[in-house]
């Protein structure tokens, strides 16, 4: 019997999805895929997906992107920011419920709720916007959840330190890139975007004594408060072996200082298990638009290599720095000599 027309539209419609779907390499643009292919397939108006993290044990939401029916491809756009909060009772009691149900999907006031997984936590939920009454057709949207969340893990498995869960070099040099690239084009930005460097001090003496198996305990622990001590937003990684890389947006140079200040002591606070105290060193530059990756990373390691080599515990700008005579002004590109 020969597939009615109404059903060859709707399958070629879902493996255009499927392809395009399949074809993303960054979360980010995965998941615009994700909310785009759904308000196509399941004809709704309004899809929005909420980012999910836990503190302490408690879940906190953030609402991040929404898909809105258009007269062709749905436009994705980002939601407002309104911060991490805590979900509404109904969401509470969803979200737990969903944590161990990896084929969840619960109605809720305004639609429809699917988690997704990865690592065995809930990263995200996605809320449907429909009516009680709406067809769902809960296999082809259980399949796609489950086809998210295949890819979302294997780019996990790409841009994450496997012992930290911080993301690694590949993915701090395609970020650092990219926000270079945009600031390029940015006639001005309202907020300043600071590049830091963090080395754990006396390491190979961690591991000289206690073994390799307590330094990785201690790397874990950093990543563990660096992740309680900074935002999300903010740009986090394992940048090899015993360093680590920040992307942080602020006002202004100062505020930046503070934070990484207050870091440094509340990691020389932490008792770590065995290795007792822990101290960092760290250097940081502000991303200037018109100064290459390389130059920005050599500015921020020239001032974390002062730290270090001048007692260590310590937070130094390089743009201090170079203000109080400490350090040399770099070159720029019309104060060199070509032969």
């Amino acid at each position: 019997m020969p597939t009615p027309p109404a059903e060859q539209d709707e399958s070629k419609l879902l493996l255009d999805n499927l392809v395009e779907l399949t074809s993303q390499r960054e979360q980010e643009m995965l998941e615009s895929s994700l909310l785009s292919t759904l308000v196509e397939l399941m004809h709704v108006d309004r899809v929005e997906l909420f980012a999910c993290r836990r503190v302490n044990g408690s879940p906190y939401l953030c609402r991040r992107l929404e898909a809105l029916a258009a007269s062709g491809k749905p436009e994705v756009r980002e939601t407002p920011a309104d911060g991490w909060l805590p979900p509404s009772p109904f969401l509470r009691a969803l979200f737990s419920h969903a944590h161990h149900d990896n084929t969840a999907l619960l109605r809720i006031p305004s639609g429809l709720c699917l988690p997704l997984h990865c690592m065995g936590n809930i990263t995200s939920l996605v809320v449907i916007h429909c009516g009680p009454d709406a067809d769902v057709n809960r296999d082809m949207l259980l399949a796609m959840a489950r086809i998210h969340e295949n890819f979302l893990r294997l780019l996990f498995e790409a841009d994450r330190d496997m012992l930290t869960a911080l993301h690694n070099r590949r993915k701090f040099d395609l970020r650092f890139y990219n926000l270079i690239a945009s600031l390029q084009h940015e006639a001005e930005s309202a907020a300043t975007h600071m590049l830091a460097l963090l080395d754990i001090d006396h390491f190979k003496q961690v591991n000289d004594r206690f073994g390799h198996m307590v330094g990785d305990e201690v790397l874990l622990l950093m990543a563990q408060l660096m992740q309680a001590s900074f935002r999300e937003e903010d740009g986090l990684f394992r940048y090899g072996g015993e360093e680590f890389a920040l992307l942080l947006e602020c006002g202004d140079a100062e505020p930046a200082e503070v934070t990484l200040e207050r870091f440094r002591a509340s990691v020389r606070r932490h008792v770590f298990p065995q290795a007792g105290c822990i101290t960092i060193s760290i250097g940081y530059t502000r991303i200037t638009p018109g100064l290459l990756p390389d130059q920005l990373l050599e500015q921020a390691d020239r001032a974390l290599y002062y730290a270090k080599s001048h007692g260590r515990d310590q937070v130094c700008g390089f743009e201090k720095l170079v203000a109080g005579g400490k350090l040399e002004s770099p070159l720029i590109a019309d104060q060199i000599d070509y032969f």
